[in-house]
Protein backbone atom coordinates (compact mmCIF):
# COMPACT_ATOMS: atom_id res chain seq x y z
CA UNK A 1 0.00 0.00 0.00
CA UNK A 2 1.42 3.36 -0.98
CA UNK A 3 1.62 6.37 1.32
CA UNK A 4 -1.13 8.07 -0.69
CA UNK A 5 -3.39 4.98 -0.36
CA UNK A 6 -2.85 4.86 3.40
CA UNK A 7 -3.70 8.54 3.78
CA UNK A 8 -6.81 8.09 1.65
CA UNK A 9 -7.89 5.04 3.70
CA UNK A 10 -7.41 6.90 6.98
CA UNK A 11 -9.37 9.90 5.65
CA UNK A 12 -12.27 7.70 4.52
CA UNK A 13 -12.31 5.86 7.86
CA UNK A 14 -12.24 9.13 9.82
CA UNK A 15 -15.06 10.58 7.72
CA UNK A 16 -17.17 7.47 8.31
CA UNK A 17 -16.60 7.59 12.07
CA UNK A 18 -17.35 11.32 12.18
CA UNK A 19 -20.60 10.95 10.25
CA UNK A 20 -21.66 8.09 12.54
CA UNK A 21 -21.13 10.27 15.58
CA UNK A 22 -23.03 13.15 14.02
CA UNK A 23 -26.02 10.89 13.49
CA UNK A 24 -25.97 9.73 17.12
CA UNK A 25 -27.53 12.89 18.57
CA UNK A 26 -31.07 12.60 19.93
CA UNK A 27 -33.56 14.39 17.69
CA UNK A 28 -37.21 15.07 18.40
CA UNK A 29 -39.30 12.87 16.08
CA UNK A 30 -42.78 13.84 17.24
CA UNK A 31 -44.77 15.35 20.05
CA UNK A 32 -48.27 15.33 21.41
CA UNK A 33 -49.53 18.00 21.12
CA UNK A 34 -47.74 18.42 17.81
CA UNK A 35 -45.80 21.54 16.91
CA UNK A 36 -48.11 24.35 15.68
CA UNK A 37 -51.24 22.34 16.59
CA UNK A 38 -54.39 23.88 18.05
CA UNK A 39 -55.82 21.61 20.74
CA UNK A 40 -58.05 21.58 23.78
CA UNK A 41 -56.14 21.58 27.08
CA UNK A 42 -53.89 18.49 26.96
CA UNK A 43 -53.81 16.16 29.96
CA UNK A 44 -50.33 14.97 28.98
CA UNK A 45 -47.39 16.22 26.90
CA UNK A 46 -45.34 13.53 25.15
CA UNK A 47 -42.01 13.98 23.34
CA UNK A 48 -40.69 11.11 21.20
CA UNK A 49 -37.01 11.02 20.20
CA UNK A 50 -35.17 9.02 17.55
CA UNK A 51 -33.02 7.09 20.03
CA UNK A 52 -32.63 6.13 23.67
CA UNK A 53 -32.10 9.15 25.91
CA UNK A 54 -30.75 9.51 29.44
CA UNK A 55 -33.94 10.23 31.38
CA UNK A 56 -32.04 11.76 34.29
CA UNK A 57 -30.59 14.50 32.05
CA UNK A 58 -33.42 14.88 29.54
CA UNK A 59 -36.42 17.09 30.24
CA UNK A 60 -38.71 19.81 28.98
CA UNK A 61 -40.40 22.87 30.36
CA UNK A 62 -43.66 24.48 29.33
CA UNK A 63 -44.18 28.23 29.26
CA UNK A 64 -47.31 30.24 28.57
CA UNK A 65 -47.88 33.23 26.28
CA UNK A 66 -46.20 35.56 28.79
CA UNK A 67 -43.16 33.29 29.10
CA UNK A 68 -44.13 32.14 32.61
CA UNK A 69 -43.35 28.55 33.55
CA UNK A 70 -46.31 26.20 33.78
CA UNK A 71 -46.21 23.74 36.69
CA UNK A 72 -45.73 20.20 35.41
CA UNK A 73 -45.61 16.76 37.00
CA UNK A 74 -43.25 14.18 35.51
CA UNK A 75 -44.76 10.91 34.39
CA UNK A 76 -43.22 7.56 33.56
CA UNK A 77 -42.55 7.51 29.84
CA UNK A 78 -43.74 4.50 27.83
CA UNK A 79 -40.20 3.78 26.55
CA UNK A 80 -36.56 4.90 26.81
CA UNK A 81 -36.88 7.19 23.79
CA UNK A 82 -39.51 9.55 25.19
CA UNK A 83 -40.37 12.03 27.94
CA UNK A 84 -43.84 12.59 29.39
CA UNK A 85 -45.23 15.14 31.84
CA UNK A 86 -48.63 16.56 32.65
CA UNK A 87 -49.68 20.07 33.59
CA UNK A 88 -50.77 20.23 37.23
CA UNK A 89 -53.86 22.20 36.21
CA UNK A 90 -55.96 22.74 33.09
CA UNK A 91 -54.23 24.99 30.55
CA UNK A 92 -56.03 28.24 29.76
CA UNK A 93 -56.51 29.23 26.12
CA UNK A 94 -53.37 30.69 24.58
CA UNK A 95 -49.99 29.95 23.05
CA UNK A 96 -47.64 27.55 24.87
CA UNK A 97 -43.99 26.78 24.20
CA UNK A 98 -42.23 23.52 24.98
CA UNK A 99 -38.46 23.85 25.41
CA UNK A 100 -36.67 20.51 25.59
CA UNK A 101 -33.23 19.09 26.30
CA UNK A 102 -32.27 15.50 25.46
CA UNK A 103 -29.05 13.65 26.22
CA UNK A 104 -28.26 10.68 24.02
CA UNK A 105 -27.08 7.42 25.59
CA UNK A 106 -25.02 6.73 22.44
CA UNK A 107 -22.66 9.67 22.70
CA UNK A 108 -23.72 11.70 25.76
CA UNK A 109 -24.28 14.83 23.68
CA UNK A 110 -27.04 17.22 24.63
CA UNK A 111 -29.47 18.50 22.03
CA UNK A 112 -32.07 21.19 22.58
CA UNK A 113 -35.07 22.60 20.80
CA UNK A 114 -38.48 24.14 21.18
CA UNK A 115 -41.88 24.26 19.57
CA UNK A 116 -45.23 25.87 20.27
CA UNK A 117 -48.86 24.82 20.28
CA UNK A 118 -52.09 26.67 20.95
CA UNK A 119 -54.81 25.77 23.43
CA UNK A 120 -58.27 26.85 22.28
Amino acid sequence: MTQRSRIWSVAVLAAGLWSGLALAHAKLLSSDPAADATVSSPKNIHLQFNEVIVARFSSFKLTDTDGDAVAMMSMKAPDDESIDAMPTSKLAPGLYTVTWTAVSTDDGHKTMGSFSFTVQ
